[in-house]
């Protein structure tokens, strides 16, 4: 297959560098276009009017053809879909670092670069490792291992989101499709630091309970497949709105 690679921690990050050479391995031809440093929570923020430095790389980890890019992960699926006389059969954005479930879906970088790919017409996944700087050996494998059942997935509008839970392969209790979930899993704050006119964005994470979704079932073990849409109309909200036509 030919194979896009993006993600919103950079080109130097050792997931993606992972990836690639994994999936090289393994027969693929693979293409990376990446940022030149972190864009994670940058959401689908694309440079209009300003020139972006792309640059090639000379040898990146087996992969066919690889470029960094000093814009954002949407912008290194642009660059891709118009630059790169290929045509893809799969893009593939991470593995991030930390999960990308609940609402934090709503800022990552990571699945606005699959989202861009669905709207370039590629088949796409958002693919994270749940945990911060940890491994990303069962992130690399699952997608790896399952990457021809993945590929075969072709719903209009649609990409997979997928978790991989913190541990081996080995202990993960299995896979899940499942839904978004909504609950707040982050108490988001700014502190205060040294300059009392600069503040500094932080936060909690919090323990979500009582439902079954995307951030439940990671955190008990499994990994877990959330179909995310580009379509975002509430169509049950339409007929109540009626009243506003005239």
């Amino acid at each position: 297959m030919n194979i896009l690679l993006t993600n919103d921690d950079g080109y130097l990050s050792s997931g993606l560098m992972l990836l690639t050479e994994k999936l090289s391995a393994l027969g693929h031809s693979v293409y990376v276009v990446a940022p030149d440093g972190n864009r994670s929570a940058c959401s689908h923020s694309v440079n209009f009017y300003k020139n972006l430095l792309i640059q090639k790389l000379d040898n990146y980890c087996g992969a066919v053809e690889a470029y960094i890019c000093e814009g954002m992960p949407a912008d290194c699926v642009k660059y891709a879909d118009s630059c790169i006389d290929v045509k893809f059969d799969l893009l593939i954005s991470g593995p991030n670092n930390g999960d990308n479930y609940g609402d934090s879906a709503m800022y990552s970088g990571t699945i606005a670069a699959a989202e861009e790919g669905v709207a370039c017409g590629i088949k796409s996944i958002a693919l994270s490792r749940a945990g911060y700087n940890v491994a990303f050996s069962s992130a690399v494998e699952y997608a790896c291992q399952n990457l021809q059942q993945l590929a075969q997935v072709d719903i209009p509008y649609t990409l997979l989101n997928i978790n991989v839970p913190n541990l081996s392969l080995d202990q993960v209790k299995g896979v899940r499709v499942t839904r978004q979930s909504m609950s707040a899993n982050w108490n988001d704050y700014f502190a205060p630091t040294d300059d009392p006119q600069r503040w500094f964005h932080t936060g909690d994470k919090l323990k979500v309970t009582g439902e079954i979704s995307d951030i439940t079932l990671c955190d008990e073990g499994y990994v877990v497949i959330v179909p995310l849409t580009l379509e975002r109309t509430n169509y049950n909200a339409i007929e109540s709105l009626k009243g506003l036509e005239s």
